[in-house]
């Protein structure tokens, strides 16, 4: 800190590194939606409106193409998938009617039809049941013209939601507004923890650089014991390790649940991490063992941690594995409305390290 522009660059680089990733990933999300072809065999109102609707979906990018084109994307797997709207649709729908109404012609190499089904199944559904809703007030009124009021009236029924949507909300508390748009904070944090974990295992390296220089043998003849050294060295690279994570930190908390809550989570992370680094320090006697080692724990925690992907989707084996790491605790925290398990999980394993890693190093009598 007496060097203010290194100490500045320090705060500033990584918010700089972390805003052009999510940079990247914005841009990288847009191109990243599924290839969808549609096909009309017949012009009309209901198949333009169920186009303009599955296009309002951020994860299908949608073309239009004839038949022969569409084939041809599909043998060559440029697009995951064509759906068809047969002919005649327009009048089953408008009867309530779903069997039948639709084609889905799949690519060779094709994963995602399921999702794609899913979400023209949703707006097929939507005006299927308008349609029905609106031939039987139609029928109960001998054929009034109340055919196209019912229809409207169930439509704006899905408006801003469907009616049948459940909402989970904590009784401590409130319940916060989902984002529409793809969110790709999950994945910042994930580097975040990433990032955390080297640099706190990279400030652990005075353990063993003051062991090899002599100065951790030297202190005592300055009055200085040994526990109140490691204290004094330990929390100073603590310090250092919050201080310039601090504004990237506040950038990628903001809006995410409750701010202060997150930001002891983060604290409790910074902790855990640096118990791990620094007990492992206080094993080793080569830095550049130490630094190897560093950086396996950090990839394999990171991977079974979900810093990367959610392994617990795979099996129920990887999800056990990975509640071993502190990134799962940090990660699964920073999507809860109450973090008292994360917290006291993270500092207890963080406070727990040190302890162990300060009696390793009272008890060692390493000389130069």
């Amino acid at each position: 800190m007496s060097n203010r522009w290194q100490f500045l660059l320090m705060l500033l680089l990584p918010l700089f590194v972390f805003w052009v990733a999510e940079q990247l990933l914005s841009q990288g999300s847009e191109q990243l939606k599924i290839p969808v072809i549609v096909l009309k065999e017949e012009e009309n109102d209901t198949v333009n409106t169920i186009i303009e609707r599955v296009k309002e979906n951020e994860t299908l990018q949608i073309f239009e193409k004839s038949e022969t084109e569409a084939k041809r994307l599909l043998e060559t797997n440029q697009a995951e998938a064509a759906v068809v709207f047969t002919e005649g649709m327009e009048e089953k729908l408008n009867q309530g009617k779903i069997e039948d109404v639709i084609q889905l012609w799949e690519a060779p190499n094709a994963i995602s039809t399921g999702l794609i089904e899913e979400y023209i199944a949703s707006v097929v559904i939507r005006l299927a049941s308008n349609g029905k809703a609106a031939t039987y007030l139609s029928n109960e009124f001998d054929g009034a013209d109340v055919y196209e009021y019912a229809w409207q009236y169930s439509d704006d029924q899905w408006v801003p939601e469907p009616l049948m949507t459940v909402e989970h909300e904590s009784a401590s508390k409130p319940a916060h507004t989902q984002k529409t748009e793809k969110n790709i904070k999950p994945l910042l944090f994930g580097i975040l923890s990433i990032y955390l974990m080297l640099i706190s295992f990279y400030m652990q390296t005075w353990v063993m650089t003051e062991r090899a220089n002599g100065l951790a043998s030297r202190t005592g003849m300055f009055g200085v014991n040994q526990l109140t050294r490691y204290l004094s060295n330990l929390l100073g690279s603590i310090t250092v390790v919050l201080a310039t994570l601090l504004p990237v930190s506040i950038y990628l908390l903001i809006g995410e649940g409750d701010m202060v809550q997150n930001g002891f989570l983060f604290i409790a992370y910074a902790v855990a991490c640096s118990g791990i680094s620094f007990f492992l320090a206080n094993l080793f006697k080569s830095t550049l063992l130490y630094h190897l080692v560093a950086v396996a724990i950090t990839v394999v925690t990171g991977v079974l941690g979900g810093s990367f992907f959610k392994l617990e989707e795979f099996s129920d084996r990887l999800s056990n594995a990975s509640q071993y790491t502190p990134q799962y605790w940090f990660l699964n925290g920073l999507s809860r409305a109450n973090t008292t398990t994360e917290l006291t999980i993270l500092v207890g394993l963080g406070v727990g390290l040190i302890i162990l890693g300060l009696g390793i190093g009272v008890m060692r009598h390493d000389r130069t």
